[in-house]
């Protein structure tokens, strides 16, 4: 979960490998958070790191049954 720079450009990439459809520019960033947002993305901070979970990982963990006390 990160963003990928290369040649000037940048796009949020998932852990499981998937990327954002296009690439920004660099002063693009707030468009490209939204964007991703938009299209179902998961940007949160976690223990202090950001994390950026694509769509279907974010269906994924939401279909895990969660461990619980009682």
């Amino acid at each position: 979960m990160a963003i990928e720079r290369h040649a000037g450009l940048q796009q949020i990439v998932c852990d499981c490998g998937v990327s954002q459809k296009r690439s920004y520019q660099a002063d693009e960033f707030d468009v490209m958070v939204a964007d991703a947002r938009a299209d179902g993305w998961s940007i949160q901070r976690v223990a202090g790191e950001w994390t950026h979970t694509c769509p279907d990982c974010r269906e994924s963990a939401r279909a895990k049954p969660q461990g619980r006390l009682l």
